[in-house]
């Protein structure tokens, strides 16, 4: 993070968040909100309302920008203490072209820096200065930790508001307040807005398309072979992420009717079922609600189709047991209502 006012990381007030000048890690892509991993996704929502006109989007914008949610360099969120590891660093400030220079000064040792120059720290890439200047421990562990998610998207929030006293009534000139620099502001906002709403069912329901779909309800409609439709078709773009609507166990199979396909033992005690993936989520096993098990295509019998998600929900069952298929329209309306575009498109399975 390059301080405007205070300092400014590269020249000509252009600051370069830490993805762009480095490459590597793995941002969500744009527009999905559940694509945030979940400890991250939880820190950003306790900030919402950090002050008046502070939206939580706006935080997990920057924290897509800057670090991937804290996954750069392959780090990953400890589920438990929300600490980003290993540890994450910008390149060091040290007067290369385009790059001011900053010496490490004080700051030597500070959170792992080595010097001889100042880095950016954490998975919100805070400067040293700045972020002894508005830290915050939100998660009262008794440290305010810069590469805790908790502590850093809360700093975050507190330095966009200027105290929990500001207030934001203009979005634009608190991100430019953060990294001074057009286009960095451009993107974040563009990031927040495509986040939408994080839409809820029941007990941590969520929509299973992380982005725009279209759907109608046809249940029951003939299908090849004298089957009638168990599920909803969700449209949306191909490579679209697919998350689990609540935690649970999830399995990746394929076979030549469903394609690639995920089944979801949820902890609800619900079981869902998803086809025609383009691919797999990286994870099999226990998945919290909102991690990513599948990315939207047309495999199995949809080839050829508009890519789409065939989406099922099966109330009680349990493993062996015959399906038990329920309407999901209904269900899935209300979650995805934030991010429904339209009601369906032609194709289906």
């Amino acid at each position: 993070m390059c301080i405007a006012g205070v300092v400014l990381c590269l020249l000509a007030t252009i600051a370069v968040p830490l993805l762009a000048i480095m490459g590597g890690g793995a941002a969500p892509p744009v527009g999905a909100w559940a694509g945030i991993p979940s400890r991250a996704l939880t820190a950003y929502r306790e900030t919402d309302g950090w002050c008046d006109g502070l939206r939580w989007q706006l935080v997990a914008a920057i924290g897509q920008v800057e670090s991937g949610h804290g996954t750069f360099g392959g780090a990953t969120i400890d589920q438990e203490t929300g600490e980003a590891m290993p540890w994450i660093f910008g390149p060091p400030l040290d007067g290369s072209p385009g790059v001011q220079s900053i010496p490490i000064g004080s700051w030597l040792g500070w959170w792992g820096l080595a010097g001889p120059w100042q880095q950016a720290v954490g998975p919100m890439q805070f400067l040293p200065s700045t972020f002894d200047a508005w830290a915050v421990d939100a998660d009262e562990d008794g440290t305010s930790n810069p590469h805790d998610i908790d502590d850093a998207a809360a700093s975050a929030a507190n330095y966009l508001c200027g105290g929990t006293e500001g207030a934001i009534d203009d979005e634009r000139a608190a991100v430019l307040r953060y990294n001074n620099s057009a286009s960095y502001a451009d993107e974040v906002l563009l990031i927040a807005d495509s986040f939408g709403e994080f839409v809820v069912v029941g007990d941590g329901w969520l929509c299973p398309i992380a982005g725009p779909v279209s759907f109608i309800d046809s249940w029951g409609a003939p299908r090849s072979g004298g089957r009638s439709h168990k599920g909803v078709d969700m449209f949306a773009a191909r490579g679209t992420p697919v998350v689990a609507p609540v935690a649970g166990t999830v399995e990746h199979r394929s076979n030549s009717l469903g394609g690639l396909s995920f089944h979801l033992w949820g902890d609800d005690g619900t079981y869902y079922y998803g086809a025609h993936l383009d691919a797999y989520g990286p994870i099999a096993g226990w998945v919290d609600a909102g991690t990513v098990v599948g990315y939207v295509g047309d495999t199995g019998n949809a080839r050829g189709t508009s890519p789409h998600l065939h989406f099922e929900i099966h109330p009680g069952r349990v493993r062996d047991e015959p399906s038990a298929a329920v309407n999901p329209t209904p269900a899935v309306a209300d979650a995805c209502a934030a991010n429904r575009i339209g009601v369906g498109l032609s194709g289906g399975t």
